[in-house]
């Protein structure tokens, strides 16, 4: 089953996974887990190199991830979550 992963997360994790690092932050690693079990790769823009989508999607082509946002029903959790924490201490 495919996990959304928080872009912001992405483009760290992918550059140490590029470098054959293993993240020490329990959740860059997590992304990095998630990226190396992606089935579904793409080119990349500029040498043609197999990369996991949702890093052409976040780290290589920023504005399609931009444009997925609007199309697909995507609910804020993290201002959600903010709210909460505010009003249930």
């Amino acid at each position: 089953m495919h996990q959304f992963m928080d872009a912001a997360d992405v483009d760290p994790a992918w550059e140490l996974m590029q470098q054959g690092v293993v993240s020490d932050d329990p959740r860059l690693r997590e992304t990095q887990e998630r990226l190396a079990a992606c089935h579904y790769a793409m080119g990349h823009p500029e040498n043609g190199t197999l990369v996991p989508a949702c890093v052409q999607h976040s780290v290589l082509d920023p504005a399609e991830n931009v444009e997925l946002r609007k199309l697909l029903p995507i609910i804020d959790v993290r201002s959600s979550a903010r709210r909460n924490q505010a009003t249930h201490p």
